[in-house]
């Protein structure tokens, strides 16, 4: 029986990482070491991690580092206006996608993490969507 799920980020940026999602996004470090840092969201459960490249312990396969392009990590929150005001003109907040309604019922918008993860910070705006 599956007990949980979790992204494992291989990135030289790990420490970087916990730092932008600490600070940005409520999670916390609940395990930290050099090579791996382990997060969990304060009040969704949520869990993210981030593992250096090269670590002698880990597989052939597990050695490169993540190469900025093919996934999205979807943050669902009840305000997406209200976090890109937050987040809008920091510095470390590479929003590449500024807020936007979407015709299937959501509000959101797009930035990068210090390892090159795309975030989409979405809204579920469910009484808006409109039926295909």
């Amino acid at each position: 029986m599956m007990k949980k799920v979790y992204s494992i980020v291989i990135t030289d940026k790990l420490h970087a990482c916990a730092d932008f999602y600490t600070r940005h996004f409520n999670f916390t470090v609940v395990f930290q070491e050099d090579w791996y840092v382990h997060l969990v969201h304060e009040t969704s459960g949520a869990e993210l991690a981030f593992m250096a490249p090269n670590t002698a312990s880990q597989p052939p396969q597990l050695q490169g580092s993540y190469p900025g392009a093919g996934i999205v990590l979807s943050l669902e929150v009840e305000n997406a206006e209200q976090q890109f005001r937050r987040l809008a003109g920091n510095p470390d907040c590479d929003i590449f996608l500024p807020l936007k309604d979407e015709p299937w019922g959501q509000r959101h918008f797009m930035l990068q993490d210090p390892a090159g993860l795309s975030i989409d910070v979405v809204e579920q705006r469910d009484g808006e969507a409109q039926s295909a």
